[in-house]
């Protein structure tokens, strides 16, 4: 995956993130998936507070 230079566009990354790790780990627990997007969002989007990724993800992830 490649950096995400837009914070904006984290929701739709974080989505196609989501579908990549399900695709090699269908198995893959809820709370796995979401950790593993937190930190995938929180790292590789400039200019992001952790607070930021948590609400992408909650948005995302958590509530799907």
């Amino acid at each position: 995956m490649n950096r995400i230079e837009k914070k904006e566009i984290a929701p739709d990354a974080s989505k196609v993130f989501q579908s990549e790790v399900r695709s090699f780990a269908p198995d893959i627990t809820r709370k796995e998936l979401c950790d593993m997007v937190d930190d995938y969002i929180y790292y590789q989007t400039d200019d992001i507070s952790r607070e930021e990724a948590y609400s992408i993800v909650d948005i995302t992830c958590r509530m799907h």
